[in-house]
């Protein structure tokens, strides 16, 4: 074979090689018919409302509450500036998508028809507040991904079921499936907490949840929940010291409005108004022709009138009533008859037993 055999032949062989390197690197064309089309409108009228899926109120574990019933009932604490504090919770979603979300927000009104009277420590000097005006706003934190889910679709759906409400066309299974807006976080769980107070009034507390976008465009989901009633009272006294008494002669013992020295004060801690009961043994005293040798009598405030109680009578009931965190004077007094001549000792001691049964609250002046 020749030398330029040779050689053509080795070019023949180059460049099929550099042909065959060039079609390993060339891109691939696509067929034309096979493009993805894309577009949009755009859009000035600011967007579409977000969207409260479902809402509810739970004690501090987001997914509880206090009854069976349906809905969200809560026991006041029944102690002294001890408070009871809730969760609230929503679902929302926005079909602009959740980062079109400015805010979302709990609003708590008071029960409507009930003045909260002036007693009631948050309004010292006014009175014809609660009566269904806001309580207060609360800014609800959007919970991640899977504590929201977990919350909703576990906690909640499963050990308290009835306690959300849900807005039109939404429930359990549209919110939880594996591939709805939770799951794809074109919708998420927000929460915030409110503290009741001891003496806010028993009754149904009106909430919203209220969901704002960056163009204050909202959506609103309302519910009420029961703060349930509690009547409940403390004493700062555990004795009534008549001391000494003469037969026939009306012996009053006073109490006073200044709480912790041991003189007879008692105040409401509980969130109905109510009225005091009381009861008393007979001391020894005994009776004579069926008629107890002696008789007492029980106030609360000095500008009330006494009550005349027996001994070992069923309770009566004091005037006047006790607001919502009212604190006020207990007066009582004896009137003894007789000293049993089988009484030898001149001393005489007894029980005396305290109660309390609740009152319809104040209520509001039309305006």
């Amino acid at each position: 074979m020749g030398i330029k055999k040779i050689i053509m032949k080795k070019a023949i062989i180059f460049v099929t090689i550099l042909a065959l390197s060039t079609l390993t690197i060339m891109p691939a064309l696509a067929d034309s018919n096979n493009g993805i089309f894309t577009s949009l409108t755009a859009d000035t009228s600011g967007g579409t409302a977000p969207i409260v899926k479902a809402k509810w109120e739970a004690n501090e574990d987001k997914y509880t509450d206090d009854s069976t019933a349906a809905g969200a009932q809560f026991n006041p604490s029944g102690i002294k500036d001890e408070n009871k504090t809730i969760a609230i919770c929503a679902v929302v979603t926005d079909p602009d998508g959740l980062a079109d979300i400015n805010n979302v927000y709990a609003d708590v009104f008071y029960p409507e028809n009930i003045d909260l009277g002036t007693s009631h420590l948050a309004l010292p000097t006014q009175s014809g507040l609660g009566c269904g005006q806001l309580m207060q706003e609360d800014k609800m934190t959007r919970l991640d991904k899977m504590a929201g889910i977990n919350l909703f679709c576990d906690s909640v759906r499963n050990s308290n079921n009835n306690l959300p409400t849900f807005n039109t066309g939404y429930n359990y299974d549209e919110i939880c499936l594996d591939t709805g807006e939770l799951w794809k976080e074109t919708a998420a769980v927000y929460c915030t907490q409110k503290d009741l107070s001891y003496e806010d009034p028993n009754g149904d507390y009106k909430v919203w949840a209220l969901a704002l976008d960056t163009n204050g465009k909202q959506g609103l989901l309302e519910k009420h929940f029961t703060y349930l009633p509690m009547t409940a009272f403390q004493t700062d006294f555990t004795s009534v010291p008549y001391a000494s008494v003469r037969m026939n002669i009306h012996k009053i013992i006073s109490g006073d409005k200044t709480w912790g020295n041991g003189i007879a004060s008692v105040r409401n801690v509980g969130n109905t108004r109510l009225l005091m009961g009381v009861q008393q043994d007979d001391m020894g005293f005994g009776m004579t022709d069926l008629q107890y040798n002696v008789k007492f009598d029980g106030r609360v405030g000095s500008s009330a009138s006494f009550v005349q109680y027996w001994p070992n009578a069923n309770p009566e009931n004091l005037p006047d009533a006790l607001d919502l965190s009212e604190m006020n004077e207990m007066d009582f007094s004896i009137l003894v008859s007789k000293f049993p001549p089988t009484h030898t000792d001149p001393n005489y001691t007894g029980t005396m037993t305290l109660s309390a049964i609740s009152q319809a609250h104040l209520t509001c002046t039309p305006s």
